[in-house]
């Protein structure tokens, strides 16, 4: 026991009640005192940079870090060490400082002084002053006034030419197609269009317009599931950077990260995706086998022209959006804070062209949120090879013993093998880096082969469909009255034990922990394939299938691949023209939500016009009648 303490206790025990109460009130407070003062350090501060740059002709404004030096003598130091070792807790040992140079010496010269030197003295006697600490700087950017006035006049390369002749081309071939529009022609998926003039109707708004309320007679659901999957993706997108971003209030955010059901929102963000791929193997095996049918050969032409058909689908706008990305986008405004949020396309292009994205330069990819697109792909070429496979009677089961296993195994192997986390944790001194440098990120969350258990169990339930659809009694035969609540009491269970997890990364690798978290990842495929087969067999609850019929969710299903495609430049063009830290609350979110969600959806419905559905119907025709439709 040390003197200090020794003393407060002698003082109790001689002191009257009512003056031990006061000092037993005073010690409290001192220490909620100092633990509410770590909590409200302000980890983010930033000069007005708009007053900068209007009021300094030669302004010169530089985002920074400022690392906070050890000190013994220091109480609030051992404090600000206890505090930010917590996995949940910014690190109090670094604040982020926007600095108006000119505010600290209104006759600073970048041409003259030493930008570098000026910050340091300017925010070390800034840091000095409110923790009575010393203080080292790392300077992230400097925006000088130069800089700010010829940004805009730098010349236009060869790829912002090409990216404007193909936008203009575009909506010139829609409006001239729709002004010489011959309702006695059209362009069709399935007719062979054999004159330049049919050829142009492919582009005619007339035309395409109504085709986004057109819709298959089977399985009419998914166009509600695929279109509420895609909204919930765009609202998490939307929200996300918001962790990255300055803010006044970040004890708040931290306040959140330490609610209880904040595991389970974290398993939700970070597995929704998974019904994309739920999604995308039941339809692969219904069409594939509804192909069959009508071939009596099965090969590699057959494989080939299925690829074919897949490339004139998504490639298109694929290209379209790379090549904004590459060109125009690094030009849009950049604030000061703005530059955190970093795109790799004038780089990294080529990965995405050729579907490897997931796995070259993963960690500097080019339209980050493409990597599903990668894996998507790979699965396609391996499911369809799988189901040709399968069409010999003797390698049926074997193939769907491999496919299960691999299912559980893979992602279990991978989470053991590299020492990873069961899934992607909030642990702040990673997430505040890249989220996308992760290791869970790199090795599970987008490798084809770890996301390939869920496309399986699509493909099995798209299995069961074809071969059961006519037949009433199928889901007696498929026990989907016991299979779906057990499913769906699995898929609680899984997400509910994430708020068990450990609230760190283990030192060890953990075989309990591997096998948890491929459990977690196969229980957001096996819940909503057997979902979607009872719907398809049962129609019910009808006001469920009625209201994932509905007309809006149909036209959002049908924009929800140019949604995807477009919501990253859209939320992170928003969040770069902020210049100053923003207040974490329910409002904040709920305006920037908003404003993301409107403006992905008109964008994406002007991709789906001009340059998707037109160009997609134009090149199915010039490249051949497909021998079957997909």
């Amino acid at each position: 026991m040390g003197p200090l303490r020794c003393d407060i206790v002698e003082r109790l025990r001689k002191a009257p009640m009512f003056i031990s109460f006061v000092l037993i009130a005073n010690i409290a407070r001192s220490g909620a005192t100092s633990e509410t003062r770590i909590e409200q350090m302000q980890i983010y501060q930033y000069d007005n940079y708009e007053e900068c740059r209007h009021t300094y002709s030669d302004f010169v404004y530089c985002s920074t870090k400022a690392h906070l030096t050890p000190s013994l003598d220091s109480a609030l130091w051992d404090e600000i060490m206890n505090y930010s070792t917590h996995p949940r807790h910014f690190d109090r040992r670094t604040i982020e400082v926007g600095a108006c140079v000119q505010r600290c010496r209104p006759s600073f010269d970048s041409a003259i002084h030493n930008v570098s030197a000026e910050l340091q003295r300017c925010i070390e006697r800034k840091m000095w002053s409110q923790y009575e600490l010393n203080s080292t700087i790392e300077i992230m950017r400097c925006i000088y006034a130069d800089e700010t006035l010829t940004e805009t006049s730098t010349g236009i390369g060869v790829a912002e030419i090409g990216f404007l002749c193909f936008a203009l081309g575009a909506i010139v071939l829609a409006i001239f197609a729709s002004w010489s529009d011959n309702p006695q022609q059209g362009c069709t998926a399935d007719k062979k269009i054999a004159n330049t003039g049919n050829l142009l109707q492919c582009f005619s708004l007339a035309r395409n317009l109504p085709k986004l309320i057109e819709r298959e007679t089977n399985l009419r659901h998914l166009d509600g599931i695929r279109a509420l999957t895609m909204l919930i993706i765009l609202l998490t997108h939307s929200t996300i950077p918001l962790i990255r971003m300055p803010l006044k209030n970040a004890n708040d955010l931290e306040a959140q990260f330490s609610q209880p059901w904040f595991p389970v929102a974290m398993a939700g963000n970070t597995y929704t995706v998974q019904i994309f791929f739920v999604i995308g193997g039941l339809l692969l095996a219904v069409n594939t086998l509804e192909q069959f049918k009508h071939r009596d050969n099965v090969g590699l032409a057959y494989f080939l022209d299925r690829v074919k058909i897949r490339l004139i689908r998504i490639l298109p706008l694929y290209l379209f959006v790379i090549l904004f990305h590459a060109s125009w986008y690094p030009r849009l405004y950049e604030g000061p804070i703005g530059d955190r949020f970093k795109d790799h396309c004038t780089t990294n292009w080529w990965t995405n062209v050729v579907f490897l994205n997931n796995y070259i330069n993963a960690s500097e990819p080019c339209i980050q949120f493409a990597w599903y697109l990668g894996a998507d792909f790979q699965l396609y070429l391996l499911g369809t090879a799988l189901m040709i496979v399968m069409r010999i009677p003797k390698l049926f089961k074997p193939t769907l013993v491999c496919m299960l296993l691999g299912a559980f195994l893979g992602p279990m192997i991978v989470i053991y093998r590299y020492h990873l986390d069961a899934t992607v944790m909030m642990i702040l001194r990673y997430v505040l880096q890249e989220i996308r440098t992760l290791p869970y990120y790199l090795r599970v969350y987008i490798p084809f082969e770890t996301n390939a258990g869920n496309y399986f169990f699509g493909m099995l339930a798209g299995i069961a469909y074809s071969r059961l659809k006519d037949n009433p009694s199928a889901t007696s035969i498929l026990k989907l009255n016991y299979l779906l609540p057990i499913s769906a009491a699995f898929f609680l269970a899984m997400n509910g034990l994430t708020m068990l997890l450990p609230s760190d990364h283990l030192s060890q690798p953990s075989i309990g922990l591997a096998l948890f978290g491929t459990m977690l990842k196969s229980g957001w495929g096996i819940f909503p394939s057997v979902l979607l087969l009872y719907i398809a067999f049962e129609k019910r609850p009808a006001w469920l299938v009625a209201a994932l019929q509905h007309p809006i969710l149909l036209v959002a299903s049908k924009l929800s691949y140019s949604i995807y495609l477009i919501q990253y430049a859209i939320v992170y063009t928003v969040y770069k023209h902020i210049t100053y830290p923003l207040v974490y609350n329910s409002f904040t979110i709920l305006l920037f939500t908003a404003a993301i969600v409107n403006i992905t959806f008109c964008v994406a419905f002007l991709l789906h016009i001009f340059i998707e559905l037109p160009f997609n119907l134009f090149l199915k025709q010039i490249m051949g009648k497909p021998k079957a439709k997909v």
